[in-house]
């Protein structure tokens, strides 16, 4: 018990750990991003990029990172689930209105030309990103992610493109002025997200001129029902054209918000935005119901390809995105979870001393490096391939050269699979960070966890859920099981592991894929099924252990007393 007298001014302070973590940089104070970057950057892109990270760094640790916690205030989030139909004058104009904060820093991220292939080239553009994502979705980086999926989709059929569709190529990735668009993608309806095919949103070529005064154009009608990013410039969309050869098949088309000249006028393009949705995560994002009555639209590639481009290249992105993503908010969390719980005493020694806290430390700091090597290796494969993304498995098997054509594939389901894991630890791990502040977690004005806990919730879900994606992985090794044997893709995937583990977890796979269909109702299929979930989870943690392996670093561990008189230092040399 304490012989310590009651203090009535309990003198008590945060001010020290709000110093520390406020004054932290995200790129010049991490010895382990810095490391990442180092070892992923090509050396002749490496002096270029560690400029740009440690300039940009200056503005997403302090006035982004001040944005995005300010856009996620109740009063800030509120206002994205409001908006207005009508203007002083009874004319439709469904005007969405943000928070300064968010419309700010949405601006500011965007003016970086981030696909511009002036100002960035495949890596410096991945790992600005990943910069940025330090700071959460903040209601900005699900419009980067979707509009990184539109300019690629657009960017595959750049030499087919209708007049109009270039112009908007142009304009979300070489910009205008100094200015980018913005991006999203409308593909869910009220029957589900998952099941695209069963799209219902009509296209119809019509010759006769509308009231806009435009013929000879692609027409939407009918509704969407989940479509995050409403504000933007331009939307992907999938609708089933009419009168067509593919009219039972799902089409691809960029839709613009406005018309020539309309944006300032506020006259939507033939749609209505019914009502925005109020959600538990990403609030600061506005999410809609859509409906289109008319609305011109461009064709994005062959009609019949829609499906197989969306799903193939855009979602696959997104699924990247999400990784990627929540893998650098982790170096976020944890990072700020450790500082406190070494700055915090109890009992008079610190809580970072108690060995419970120690083995949670230790989990904690080993899941996010192992989360954002993983990331970075992932994204590695991508960019060997020039970021270009195979459609679908029946293009994947026109590639004649087999070891590509493998590569290839286990990119493909590595993108799933790695979505699969991250999005279901991280919310767990986010849990365990919050508990290191006690009551102190749950308070949203003290710390952003609870921002982030609600967005790794959505983030979860979003591009497919867990079950949907580990069964479109048992069906695709079902269809190229005759030119890559489930075992040899472990083999593969694992390279450079312990030869036992792979051999085992080769084994274990082959079982599982060897299972004629994940579809059928029987006990069987429900054992294969439960052991496929677990499975999943191991098998990719062993893939970021090997990369975290190859990384071969390490570290020295934070110190918050060391911290606190190098920012202090700084501060004075600043003066």
């Amino acid at each position: 018990m304490s012989n310590e007298e009651g203090n009535r001014n309990n003198p008590y302070s945060f001010d020290d750990y709000l110093y520390v973590r406020d004054n932290f940089n995200y790129y010049r104070d991490d010895e382990f991003l810095q490391v990442l970057v180092r070892h992923y950057c090509p050396p002749d892109q490496y002096e270029i990029i560690n400029r740009d990270l440690s300039a940009l760094s200056d503005y997403v640790s302090y006035k982004w990172k001040d944005l995005a916690d300010k856009s996620t205030e109740l009063e800030n989030r509120i206002k994205v689930t409001k908006i207005k139909h009508y203007d002083a004058h009874n004319h439709r104009i469904d005007r969405i209105e943000r928070c300064w904060e968010t419309e700010t820093l949405e601006r500011e991220v965007f003016s970086l030309g981030l696909w511009d292939p002036n100002r960035n080239t495949a890596w410096s553009r991945f790992m600005k990103m990943f910069l940025l994502y330090e700071n959460g979705e903040a209601g900005v980086m699900c419009p980067v992610a979707c509009t990184h999926g539109l300019i690629w989709l657009l960017q595959k059929y750049e030499n087919e493109l209708s007049p109009k569709a270039f112009d908007i190529l142009n304009y979300l990735r070489d910009g205008k002025n100094g200015e980018y668009a913005r991006g999203s993608q409308f593909v869910s309806e009220i029957q589900g997200g998952s099941d695209v095919p069963a799209n219902l949103v009509e296209a119809v070529f019509e010759k006769e001129d509308d009231p806009d005064s435009i013929s000879n154009v692609w027409r939407l009608y009918g509704q969407k029902f989940f479509c995050s990013a409403v504000h933007t410039d331009y939307a992907l969309v999938t609708a089933k054209p009419k009168d067509s050869p593919s009219s039972t098949r799902v089409a691809a088309f960029v839709v613009p918000a406005w018309l020539p000249d309309n944006k300032e006028r506020e006259i939507r393009n033939s749609y209505t935005i019914d009502r925005l949705k109020p959600k538990l995560g990403t609030a600061e994002l506005p999410t809609a119901e859509i409906t289109y009555n008319g609305a011109v639209a461009y064709p994005v590639g062959p009609l019949e390809k829609g499906l197989a481009n969306v799903v193939g290249i855009v979602l696959s992105l997104s699924r990247l995105h999400v990784a990627f993503g929540m893998a650098a908010g982790a170096l976020r969390v944890v990072r700020e979870a450790i500082l406190y719980a070494k700055f915090r005493t109890a009992f008079g020694i610190s809580v970072s001393s108690f060995p419970m806290m120690i083995n949670q430390i230790n989990e904690l700091d080993h899941f996010a490096k192992r989360t954002a090597v993983g990331a970075f290796k992932v994204f590695s494969e991508f960019i060997h391939f020039k970021e270009e993304l195979i459609s679908g498995i029946r293009d994947l098997q026109k590639i004649e050269d087999l070891e590509e054509r493998k590569r290839r594939y286990r990119l493909r389901e590595l993108i799933m699979l790695q979505k699969i894991v991250v999005a279901d630890e991280c919310p767990k791990m986010i849990r365990m960070a919050i508990s290191f502040f006690g009551g102190h977690g749950v308070m949203e004005d003290f710390l952003c966890f609870p921002r982030f806990v609600r967005d790794a919730f959505v983030q979860e879900l979003w591009e497919g859920p867990r079950n949907v994606l580990l069964t479109q992985i048992h069906r695709d090794f079902q269809r190229v099981i005759d030119w890559y044997p489930p075992d040899d893709f472990i083999r593969d995937l694992l390279q450079g592991a312990n030869n036992d583990l792979i051999e085992e977890y080769a084994s274990e796979f082959l079982r599982i894929i060897s299972h004629e269909s994940l579809l059928k109702n029987d006990e069987k299929t429900l054992e294969i099924c439960k052991d496929w979930e677990g499975f999943s989870n191991e098998l990719f943690i062993a893939y970021q252990e090997q990369a975290l392996r190859e990384l071969n670093h390490i570290e020295k561990p934070l110190k918050f007393s060391k911290l606190l008189r190098e920012f202090k230092k700084r501060t004075l040399s600043k003066d």
